[in-house]
């Protein structure tokens, strides 16, 4: 039996993939389809709790509580380009994929953005 994988997607998520490119959107089309075919396995970028918040981060505790209690990940999708200098399934690029893990086979997309600098969804892209 095949195992179904789910997708959601916030208000502010849908808001926001109306602004990108297209090259964009194929790159968090290619998650999507990839996170439907066989959940988090096998996926090439790198995917993480975003609870690894820095050091430097002020506020820092407050960040990784958020965190916590929304189950919040990222997923760096390739745009413009991966790094590969790591193996496969640790590779970075410049920009994120935001989204609340609601089970191991459901994700609620959330927000897009830059990275670096890490910056944490705010509330209202939970919506």
């Amino acid at each position: 039996m095949t195992m179904a994988f789910n997708v959601e997607y916030s208000n502010s998520f849908l808001n926001k993939i109306k602004q990108i490119s297209d090259e964009e959107l194929q790159l968090i089309g290619n998650f999507i389809s990839a996170f439907h075919k066989s959940g988090f396995g096998g996926l090439p970028g790198r995917n993480k709790p975003s609870t690894g918040v820095s050091q430097n981060y002020i506020g820092r505790v407050k960040l990784i509580q958020f965190a916590i209690k929304h189950n919040l990940w990222h997923y760096h999708i390739g745009f413009k380009f991966y790094n590969k200098r790591k193996k496969f399934g640790y590779w970075t690029s410049e920009y994120i994929v935001h989204y609340q893990k609601l089970s191991p086979t459901s994700i609620r997309l959330i927000a897009y953005d830059s990275h670096p600098p890490f910056r944490m969804p705010r509330k209202d892209s939970l919506a």
